[in-house]
Formats: C-alpha cells, structure tokens, sequence
C-alpha cells in the first residue's frame, strides 16, 4: 500500500483566486460567532492567509472545517480578550 501526502487542489485560473478552493460542502455557521471547535469536534479549519518573510501578516476570519466542511469564522486574538472577560 502507497500513502500519499493530502494536497490542495491546483490553482487554475489567475482572474479568480477563489477557483482553487475547496466548495463549502456543510452548515453555514457564521452567525454562531467566532468558533475555534466546530460542531463535528474538529479543531483544523481551512483559511487564507498571507505570509511575509515567514511571518503570518493577515488572514480571512472565514474559513471551512476540514473534517466537516462547514462554513465558520475563525477566531482572532481579540475574541480572545472578549471570551475571557464574557465571564465577569
């Protein structure tokens, strides 16, 4: 038995970048908020995202769940900071 490495789908077209992502397949879950599980148990979502130098500069807060394919928005570090104080 082969096992292969999971690979995106190859970018086909350059006038729309959106040609090579994946079609959302699941529940949109936008208006639940930013989530950082989504509701099948999945922790892995696929975002866009930019790089500079290695570095993480920017990326899109909507995103789809790996496992599922759900729409969702990713959390960002403010959402952190209003999770925390939610609570008090």
């Amino acid at each position: 038995m082969r096992l292969r490495l999971p690979t995106l789908r190859k970018f086909r077209s350059y006038r729309n970048p959106y040609d090579g992502l994946l079609t959302p397949s699941g529940a949109d879950l936008r208006d639940l908020g930013p989530v950082h599980v989504c509701i099948c148990g999945s922790q892995v979502f696929n975002v866009m995202a930019s790089f500079d130098d290695y570095d993480l500069v920017w990326y899109f807060l909507d995103g789809t769940c790996v496992s599922c394919g759900a729409l969702v928005k990713v959390p960002c570090p403010v959402d952190r900071d209003e999770a925390q104080t939610y609570g008090d």
